[in-house]
């Protein structure tokens, strides 16, 4: 008996995510991980804040994008406030941080 359909679809090397204004899926090493903490969102430089999170691509298009279009809200249900676009570049020239 064979493996199924799902067998022969190679998983890629890293873990993948989706960026929240674009919608393009990265790996998740090259995007911003944004979470909630006390209602506000915050950069999750570790990655483990609990609960729900959504990425963002490194980007100031897809950040100028996300903020315009009130993504960060719809992506984190409703529980936080839209950051301000200047908050959101300083994260982005932070650079990747681990």
């Amino acid at each position: 008996m064979g493996r199924g359909r799902r067998a022969v679809h190679a998983r890629p090397p890293a873990p993948t995510r989706r960026c929240l204004a674009c919608r393009k899926a990265r790996p998740q090493a090259e995007l911003l991980r944004l979470a909630l903490q006390g209602g506000q969102v915050v950069v999750d430089v570790k990655k483990i804040l609990p609960g729900r999170g959504c990425s963002l691509c490194r980007d100031e298009k897809c950040a100028r994008e996300a903020v315009k279009g009130r993504k960060f809200g719809r992506a984190l249900r409703g529980k936080a406030q839209e950051p301000a676009i200047d908050r959101v570049l300083q994260w982005l020239l932070q650079g990747p941080v681990a």
